[in-house]
């Protein structure tokens, strides 16, 4: 199922879009906010939204950084591709991304969606 596709089906009344996790809900429907000790932050008795994207998470080893192009290419062992653009390379947490290591990637996809369309980089590190 396509991704547009998706969020718009989850956007309609009916029995998918029943129950905690389901896209749009409120935090205090969805638990999401739970009160902590010091009660920083946003006063909990306001709403606030839960978009509820769902994601998909890749763990493979590194096996080439190519970092002299404009965008930076890694790839995965797992033939996953990844571009990102100088700033973006620069805020992957963890270690310096070189051949070899552990790369964990949180990509903003439908767990269903095996299609070759690009995905949104929720999160990355290098361990």
């Amino acid at each position: 199922m396509e991704f547009k596709k998706y969020l718009s089906e989850q956007n309609t009344i009916g029995p998918h879009n029943d129950g905690p996790g389901a896209p749009y809900l409120t935090s205090d429907q969805s638990g999401s906010e739970q009160p902590n000790s010091n009660y920083s932050g946003r006063p909990l008795w306001l709403p606030s939204h839960d978009m509820g994207l769902p994601t998909v998470s890749k763990n493979s080893k590194i096996i080439a950084v190519e970092r002299n192009k404009n965008p930076i290419f890694v790839m995965l062992q797992d033939q996953t591709k990844l571009y990102f653009t100088y700033d973006e390379f620069k805020r992957i947490r963890g270690s310096e991304p070189k051949i070899g290591r552990i790369m964990t990637v949180v990509f903003q996809r439908s767990p269903g969606d095996s299609s070759e369309n690009h995905s949104q980089i929720q999160s990355c590190m290098v361990t």
